[in-house]
């Protein structure tokens, strides 16, 4: 478990959050959004309390990916930061890889998996798979 307050940003850094608390739960994202807004196979998110998370530097370009999502992400260098849902606002989706200490929460599940690239498949196969997502 890593001391608190966690910090994270971008490949530039001109984008720099931080963040209070623990995460609710970190999964990784097997969905063709996630597959295609990263750039990988799959994307690995922690789910942290909305009030818990603080933009500390910069401002994000956003891209709303579905009717309820919204992907923040760095118009400079393109990293992808975090993800909020208009139907849950009390939580933010910051992805992982974007913490200064990204091996701080392991993942605990695998989602979306009915989108799994064959590449993926067998990735960490202790993790539990969802077709859509564990309830937090």
């Amino acid at each position: 478990m890593s001391a608190f307050p966690i910090t994270g940003g971008c490949l530039c850094g001109r984008i720099h959050y931080r963040i209070e608390r623990a995460p609710r739960l970190v999964c990784h994202c097997h969905c063709r959004l996630c597959q295609l807004a990263g750039g990988a196979l799959f994307l690995t998110w922690a789910t942290f309390d909305a009030a818990a998370f603080t933009l500390t530097a910069g401002a994000t370009a956003v891209h709303e990916s579905s009717p309820t999502g919204r992907r923040h992400f760095c118009a400079d260098c393109g990293t992808p930061l975090f993800m909020v849902m208009t139907d849950d606002p009390d939580r933010v989706d910051v992805t992982l890889a974007s913490l200064d200490e990204p091996d701080a929460f392991p993942a605990e599940h695998n989602i979306w998996v009915g989108s799994r690239r064959r590449a993926a498949k067998g990735f960490d196969p202790d993790l539990p798979d969802h077709l859509d997502e564990p309830d937090a």
